[in-house]
C-alpha cells in the first residue's frame, strides 16, 4: 500500500476585485442670485441713499440753499456742461492728477519693495515714513502754492505727498507678509535672490499694492480739490470755490458727485486689474 503526500497548501484564491464605483461630478450652475449678488447689493445700496437724499430735499429738512437733491443735479447737468465748461475744469484737474499719480507709482512701488525686501533700508526709512504719513499734509498747501505757484506744480505735488504714503506702506507690507517657508522652499531648489523676487516676491505683493494704490488715488483726489480750492484759475476745485461762493447749490453739489464717481470708477478699475494678475488668491 503506497502512501500518497499530502498536496501542499495553495495558496488562497484572491476575492474578485470589483470596479470602485466613480460619482460623477456634477457642476452646478450659478443662479442669477449668486452670480449678480454683489451688484445687486451695490446698486440697492446707491438707490437708497438716493431716494434718502431726494426725501430729505424735498421735504426741506434742511434748508434748499444749502443742500441739493438728485433730481435738481439731473436738471443742471446742461448747463454745467454748456455754460460753465465744466469739460476744461475736468481736463485741468485730471492732468494734474495724473502726473502726480504717475509719480507716485513710479517712485512709491519701488521704494516699498525696497522698504520690504531690505531690512536695514526699512530701519532706516520707516521712521520717515511713518512720521510723513502722520504729518498733516494738507497744512503745506499754503507752502506749496507760494513756492511752485498757482499753476500744475503745486498741485502735482500736493497729490504726490497726500497719495504716495499709502502706497509705499502698503507695498512694504506686501514684501513683508510673504510666507517664508516659500522663500526657504525656493533658496533650497537654488533660486537665486532676483528669481525670488520675480517670481514670488512681486506676484505675492500685487493685492496690498493694489489696496495701497486705491487709498492713494482717494487721497489724490482730495489732494487737486484742496490745492485747487488755495490756489488756482481752473479746475474743478476751482469750479467748487466759484460756485459755492455764490451759492450755486446744484452746480456745486453735481461736481461733488461727479468726483465721487470718478473714485469709485478708478476703484473698479484696480479692482479689476488685481483680479487679473492674481487670479491665484481666494476670493473670500
Amino acid at each position: 500500500m503506497t502512501h500518497t503526500p499530502p498536496a501542499p497548501n495553495a495558496p488562497p484564491v484572491p476575492a474578485p476585485r470589483t470596479a470602485a464605483t466613480v460619482q460623477p461630478v456634477t457642476v452646478r450652475r450659478l443662479g442669477v442670485w449668486e452670480r449678480y449678488r454683489r451688484r445687486i447689493f451695490g446698486t440697492a445700496g446707491v438707490l437708497l441713499v438716493l431716494v434718502v437724499w431726494q426725501l430729505v430735499s424735498g421735504l426741506k429738512l434742511i434748508d434748499p440753499l444749502y443742500i441739493s437733491s438728485p433730481v435738481r443735479i439731473v436738471k443742471v447737468i446742461p448747463t454745467v456742461f454748456g455754460a460753465d465748461h465744466f469739460l476744461m475744469h475736468i481736463g485741468v484737474s485730471a492732468e494734474e492728477f495724473a502726473i502726480g499719480m504717475l509719480l507716485v507709482i513710479v517712485t512709491g512701488i519701488p521704494i516699498g519693495m525696497a522698504a520690504g525686501w531690505y531690512r536695514s533700508f526699512r530701519e532706516l526709512s520707516d521712521p520717515v515714513i511713518s512720521a510723513l504719513f502722520a504729518t498733516p499734509i494738507v497744512a503745506l498747501v499754503p507752502i506749496l502754492v507760494l513756492t511752485l505757484g498757482i499753476g500744475t506744480s503745486s498741485k502735482v505735488a500736493f497729490v504726490y505727498l497726500l497719495a504716495v504714503w499709502p502706497v509705499i506702506i502698503n507695498t512694504t507690507a506686501g514684501i513683508r507678509d510673504i510666507d517664508p517657508e516659500m522663500i526657504r522652499m525656493a533658496q533650497t531648489f537654488g533660486s537665486s535672490s532676483r528669481r525670488i523676487f520675480a517670481t514670488i516676491a512681486l506676484p505675492a505683493s500685487v493685492p496690498h499694492i493694489i489696496v495701497g494704490l486705491r487709498n492713494g488715488v482717494s487721497r489724490g483726489i482730495i489732494a487737486v480739490v484742496v490745492g485747487e480750492l488755495y490756489g488756482a484759475s481752473s479746475g474743478i476745485g476751482f469750479y467748487l470755490s466759484q460756485t459755492g461762493q455764490i451759492f450755486q447749490t446744484d452746480r456745486y453739489y453735481f461736481a461733488v458727485v461727479f468726483l465721487a464717481m470718478v473714485g469709485v470708477v478708478l476703484g473698479l478699475l484696480l479692482t479689476a486689474f488685481e483680479s487679473k494678475v492674481s487670479s491665484w488668491k481666494v476670493d473670500r
